[in-house]
């Protein structure tokens, strides 16, 4: 396994912050790409997908003018997500393929529910009215870290309220709802790493299980068992290219080394990798992004997910929004990743800002939503607004009552 040292750099205006907390020099190895290179793999599989969903079609819908309504209403969905942007980036782990980071990898039982839920938006072809994908289950208020953005702060290292039997509970109950993602968050996630070992086995098939993680406590064992229990993916926080600037904002000194050894170790298991970055105003340059994808690219993770700063938790009354400016950074650079020939073997890029702005929310339970540590419900978890109980009401009034209070940045989406 090659590897280079990422050796730290100046840091520009540090006077004017906190200083950054020192960090030894980290050797970053090169590691095996997931996404795919090959052109012509790339077309056979996209031909592929669309076999495998007109078979869906035909099994779900039947009759065929249903089918085709189903196909035109995809058709017009494609353009107004992608507008003249024809996606072609695939990432293969472990025998799936992933076209993103939010809908599970094909073949599994997951992928095929996704696809299910999303034709029964469309064409109603079974009772239940169930559109949510994902969840995010936050599983212990524990963490080691302080980080600068924590929106669970107030909750941050209190008595813990969910028992693994909650655990158990919860994510049966989602399962009920056809979810086809649960990611488990919290605090930090593998504090609960014995209880995740019981959980996640112990689900029916049908949905892709993920650990959101600083990193810390994911050794090359616990990746190894939670392969082994059905774990999916892991989404690494890693808020910057540099250690000294990712270590100054999660409060420690070993953040950027838990970070890289949890990206290699997933990578040695099969796991699915998405590197997640919070992309505050101090970092949001083309050079940063772009060197933060390099980094990406040489540690051969599938997915970079942007996550824009919130005025919540630890940010909370503060003045974090990014300017008009900086999003359309953002813009371009999840446009030039995802669909400049140039970068087509480059990680694929989420940026679930770019689609809100342009077609509204999908949180508050319409695909996804937010389970604090608590057990309560939420819109998402930038969105914190209890709206009952995922353990003691009835979780379908409880979703609906998420619906009703919604997203309180965007209106609904339009698809």
């Amino acid at each position: 396994m090659e590897t280079t040292t990422l050796l730290p750099l100046p840091v520009l205006g540090a006077a004017l912050r906190p200083a950054p907390v020192a960090a030894a020099p980290v050797a970053i190895p090169t590691l095996q790409p997931t996404v795919l290179a090959s052109a012509l793999k790339k077309k056979l599989l996209s031909a592929l997908f669309a076999l495998v969903e007109a078979g869906w079609l035909l099994r779900l819908l039947r009759r065929p003018a249903r089918v085709r309504q189903a196909l035109a209403q995809l058709k017009v969905q494609r353009r107004q997500y992608f507008g003249e942007f024809v996606p072609r980036k695939v990432a293969c782990v472990a025998g799936r393929y992933y076209r993103g980071y939010h809908s599970p990898g094909w073949p599994s039982a997951a992928y095929t529910s996704y696809i299910a839920t999303a034709l029964n938006r469309i064409v109603t072809f079974r009772p239940d009215k169930n559109t949510l994908n994902m969840v995010f289950l936050a599983i212990t208020k524990k963490c080691p870290l302080a980080c600068e953005h924590c929106f669970e702060w107030e909750a941050l290292n209190q008595k813990e309220v969910l028992t693994r039997a909650d655990l158990h509970v919860l994510v049966a109950r989602f399962q009920q709802q056809n979810v086809t993602q649960i990611f488990f968050s919290g605090g930090e996630p593998m504090l609960r790493v014995d209880d995740l070992l019981e959980v996640i086995p112990a689900a029916r098939p049908g949905t892709d299980f993920w650990v959101i993680t600083s990193g810390f406590n994911f050794t090359r064992d616990n990746a190894h068992k939670l392969k082994q229990a059905g774990l999916t993916g892991v989404s690494i926080s890693l808020d910057h290219h540099l250690p000294e600037e990712h270590n100054r904002f999660r409060g420690s000194a070993k953040a950027f080394e838990n970070a890289i050894q949890a990206a290699t170790y997933a990578q040695e298991v099969g796991l699915v990798v998405n590197l997640a970055v919070c992309v505050t105003r101090e970092f949001t340059t083309a050079a940063n992004l772009l060197q933060y994808a390099q980094l990406a690219r040489q540690l051969g993770v599938a997915f970079i997910q942007l996550l824009e700063p919130r005025a919540v938790g630890h940010y909370a009354a503060q003045d974090v929004a990014l300017s008009q400016t900086q999003v359309a950074v953002l813009d371009a650079f999840y446009e030039t990743l995802n669909f400049n020939p140039t970068y087509h073997d480059w990680p694929l890029v989420t940026y679930y800002g770019y689609h809100q702005r342009r077609l509204g929310c999908s949180g508050a339970a319409d695909r996804f939503l937010y389970v604090d540590t608590d057990g309560d419900l939420h819109a998402c978890p930038f969105c914190q607004k209890k709206s009952g109980s995922a353990l003691c009401d009835s979780l379908d009034e409880g979703l609906a009552q998420v619906r009703t209070n919604g997203c309180q940045l965007f209106h609904p989406s339009s698809i």
